[in-house]
């Protein structure tokens, strides 16, 4: 086993969940400073929304609602991994949403499915984002080009 090919396995696979496990529990951490400590009901609003938020995005993305996933051949470009644009981006949102909107406009258990919906949807929108500006940056550098073959 190749130490350094496992480790580039093992961030391919894990890449995307980091990031949406930040931008989730950085959510809810703003939830319980702003709003209130959840309990039971609290924390499954904030799953609720999250789960409304995917069920929303896979209805967008695949024109129905149950679907066999197919395989997906589109390589990963490795830029895209980090996500800062997704998950910080999506923080900065829902800090501004919980500080100036939530907190104040909305009742307390309502700001859970609500940001819950928000950080799934847009996290995955700025995904998107990411992914095109990624694609963009290998294009223009040689970044995107295999070094062994340009021997």
């Amino acid at each position: 086993m190749d130490p350094r090919r496992r480790l580039a396995h093992n961030l391919t696979a894990e890449s995307e969940a980091y990031g949406y496990t930040l931008t989730i529990w950085g959510s809810g951490a703003m939830l319980i400073y702003k709003v209130q400590t959840p309990d039971l009901f609290h924390i499954l609003l904030l799953a609720f929304g999250a789960i409304l938020g995917f069920a929303v995005l896979g209805a967008i993305a695949f024109r129905e609602i149950v679907r066999e996933p197919a395989d997906d051949d589109t390589p990963l470009v490795v830029t895209s991994m980090v996500h800062v644009v997704s998950t910080l981006g999506n923080l900065v949102v829902a800090y501004l949403l919980v500080r100036f909107v939530v907190a104040h406009s909305t009742p307390g258990w309502l700001a859970f499915p609500l940001v819950g919906f928000q950080a799934t949807f847009l996290y995955n929108v700025l995904l998107l984002l990411e992914d095109f500006l990624s694609e963009q940056f290998v294009e223009a550098t040689r970044f995107g080009e295999d070094l062994e073959e340009s021997d």
